[in-house]
């Protein structure tokens, strides 16, 4: 395995753990239908990864990853926001580029689920010229 897929690999590694010291579920990419069902309230993480951009370097590619925090009945989103972006602080090539706050309606309900989306770039060094 190249050592660029490896760190790509330990990056992701190292966000599903840093996550998971939440003691909340992580998803990756979508919450599956039957995984949804199993949810008590919205209280998780999913994350993803976008595709991939070349660099003014062409040596190197950029990538978004998004992680989504739903949370339900809860007050504290602002600092759970903060919690969330230093557990993240010691993902090596990574950048946090913004966060978004959006309320969102649970279909066919007057129940309203926090959704935060970090917005992080990450730089892949691919070492050749694209």
């Amino acid at each position: 395995m190249s050592k660029t897929k490896t760190h790509m690999r330990g990056q992701i590694s190292d966000i599903h753990a840093g996550l998971s010291s939440f003691s909340i579920p992580v998803f990756e990419d979508e919450i599956a239908e039957d995984e949804e069902k199993g949810l008590i309230d919205y209280h998780c993480f999913v994350y993803e990864t976008s595709g991939m951009k070349n660099e003014k370097d062409m040596k190197s590619l950029t990538q978004a990853i998004h992680i989504y925090y739903y949370s339900e009945n809860r007050s504290d989103i602002d600092e759970q926001t903060v919690d969330i972006i230093m557990a993240l602080s010691g993902v090596k090539g990574m950048t946090l580029e913004r966060t978004e706050k959006q309320r969102l309606q649970k279909k066919d309900t007057d129940r309203f689920i926090d959704r935060v989306i970090l917005t992080y770039v990450r730089r892949i060094n691919i070492g050749c010229q694209i």
